[in-house]
């Protein structure tokens, strides 16, 4: 039996083989790949007698429940294609349940052998490799679905939308160009499509449109259909003026993975919720991350942005900063001892406005800055994003209560940072209750409560007040956070933390290996929820050492850096960094 597993954990898939030959007196000649290509990619070049591959084989850079399900199921149909569909083996993640929508379509696409819930197993996966199964034996769970369209060509997700609107206002209203834009969108949607993109379009464009654009007549002329509500695939739409707001129904649960769920039964124990972050510590190549972090004045913003920075950049991760705040303290930081530095540094952000990436460099760190008081708003706010994307792994967008909207939106998550002064919360809750209001969605918002120390003041008490706006007059409520959840984070306060920080800024340095334990581990677990990075740098590093081992020099010095890595961070080394939520 040649199997091919995409989990992403040797440990599991070494269990997997092993428990099967005791059970079946057969052994396994198996791979494990950890990618949708490489899956594709194998089978395509090799000889498989079953493939059995987990929903979590990869990090989302997303958290659009629509979008990772079509993600995924694109991935299996391609899949499908090359490979016989009855002999996958799909393990699901804990919220699918067999005869649900997204698990109907896979039915569709002839693939029988499913596991969910309980079914989950080292026993059941096992028994599945041995004997798949047929149609007959889960027709019943999908009869009233059996013959539908598998494919969702209606759809338009979020961030193609979000990337839509944002190309016509950064025109800033000069309509000249609005004809040729919508001409060249309508080439690459059908008609279907374009209905829902029409809805989100800027008042003035839709305007223009109506009297310019057959094109646009026609779409807006095609009658809606009646409305069909269809459980666990509605998708809500919330229109506010030019603003946008989309809510996807069911959300993603984003910490969910195979758990151990009987012991007296055996079950794969190594595909827990604790390793589903190891095993996504191996990002894809090609997968990139844009955040805003944002907070009150001496909330400590910048002081996030660049620690986890120095942090991800020391990994060998290519990181940008952009900073988009109004004092530009990022420009004062990086650029103190060269006039040469500040020249470069002053013309960064013009230049990626324009497409040109000349960003003001360290190693595998690129910083994206200005003089203090150039004008933000003349910036090409999605052309910005898309010449530093092009040219980075991880985007970190320092950002103020002034910095434009539209950076908001193009981001993937919007960070929060917090401290323990109560007089802040109310300065956030009015300029979330803002992005709420101009169609951004709150499942964006992650919250760091920084510089944090066990007093009267609890972090409960810190999630009440940023989960509701209180008007200053206190006559005026709105409830921002749906259920009063928002995933946060705590980076502790200590005094010798502080000292040292006050020292680098005085002397300019950018260093916080020195830093307490518990900050480095709670930091840790901060950059690993945005990027998750630990074992693909290990390996990496393992990799060139083995390289040097022959000049002593180079691999004394190998061992030295690897040394420091394990002291920086050796606390929290591929400890699990789940999203707390309060009830």
């Amino acid at each position: 039996m040649k199997v091919l597993f995409g989990i992403n954990n040797d440990a599991t898939v070494q269990g997997i083989a092993k428990f099967y030959e005791e059970k079946y007196k057969d052994k396994i000649e198996y791979k494990n790949v950890y990618y949708f290509k490489q899956l594709l990619q194998e089978v395509e070049n090799s000889e498989y007698d079953r493939v059995v591959v987990l929903e979590e084989l990869e990090k989302f850079p997303t958290n659009n429940a629509a979008q990772i399900d079509d993600y995924l199921f694109d991935n299996i149909d391609n899949l499908t294609d090359a490979f016989d569909a009855k002999n996958i083996i799909f393990i699901a993640s804990d919220k699918r349940r067999l005869g649900d929508d997204f698990l109907s379509r896979l039915f569709n696409l002839g693939i029988y052998t499913v596991l969910t819930g309980q079914e989950r197993t080292k026993g059941k996966v096992c028994a599945s490799i041995n004997k798949v199964f047929l149609k007959k034996d889960v027709k019943k769970y999908y009869e009233d679905k059996v013959g539908q369209s598998v494919y969702r060509s209606v759809q338009v997700s979020e961030i193609e939308l979000q990337r839509i609107v944002s190309y016509f206002r950064n025109l800033n209203g000069v309509a000249d160009k609005y004809n040729e834009i919508f001409d060249r969108v309508a080439a690459q949607y059908t008609d279907e499509q374009l209905r829902i993109i029409i809805k989100f379009l800027p008042a003035d464009v839709k305007q223009y449109l109506s009297f310019n654009s057959e094109k646009y007549k026609q779409i807006a002329s095609i009658k809606e259909p009646e409305p069909v509500v269809e459980e666990k695939k509605e998708e809500i739409i919330d229109k506010s003026s030019d603003a946008m707001q989309i809510k996807k129904a069911p959300e993603i649960i984003e910490k969910i993975v195979l758990k151990e769920i009987n012991h007296q039964a055996p079950v794969v124990t190594e595909v827990m919720e604790k390793e589903v972050y190891q095993s996504v510590y191996e990002v894809p190549k090609d997968y990139k991350k844009v955040i805003c972090f944002i907070g009150a004045p001496k909330a400590g913003t910048t002081f996030c942005v660049n620690a986890i920075a120095t942090h991800l950049a020391k990994k060998q991760i290519k990181t940008a900063i952009i900073d988009m705040t109004r004092k530009r303290d990022t420009f004062t930081i990086y650029t103190y001892d060269s006039e040469g530095k500040r020249n470069i540094a002053a013309e960064s952000l013009k230049y990626a406005s324009k497409g040109m990436n000349e960003p003001l460099n360290y190693d595998y760190l690129s910083i994206y800055t200005s003089m203090p008081g150039e004008d933000r708003k003349s910036y090409n706010a999605g052309t910005l994003i898309e010449t530093v994307m092009q040219n980075n792994t991880v985007i970190l967008i320092d950002a103020d209560f002034t910095t434009p909207t539209d950076y908001f939106r193009l981001c993937q998550e919007i960070y929060v940072v917090q401290d323990m002064d109560v007089l802040n919360i109310s300065q956030v809750t009015v300029f979330l209750r803002e992005l709420k209001n101009r169609g951004l969605p709150m499942s964006k918002i992650r919250l760091i409560i920084n510089k944090h120390m066990k007093c009267a003041l609890t972090v409960k008490d810190i999630l009440d007040g940023i989960t509701t706006y209180t008007s200053f007059d206190l006559k005026t409520y709105d409830e921002i956070f749906a259920g009063g959840n928002i995933p946060y984070y705590i980076l502790p306060f200590h005094e010798d933390n502080y000292r040292k920080y006050i020292e680098m800024v005085f002397k300019y340095t950018n260093v916080f290996s020195s830093f307490t334990d518990d900050f480095k581990s709670s930091l840790n677990k901060l950059i690993n929820a945005i990027y998750p990075i630990g074992n693909a740098f290990e390996k990496r590093q393992k990799k060139e050492a083995k390289k040097a081992k022959s000049t002593g020099g180079m691999f004394e010095r190998l061992l030295k850096s690897k040394k420091e890595d394990e002291k920086y961070f050796s606390a929290e080394k591929g400890e699990n960094a789940v999203e707390k939520e309060v009830n």
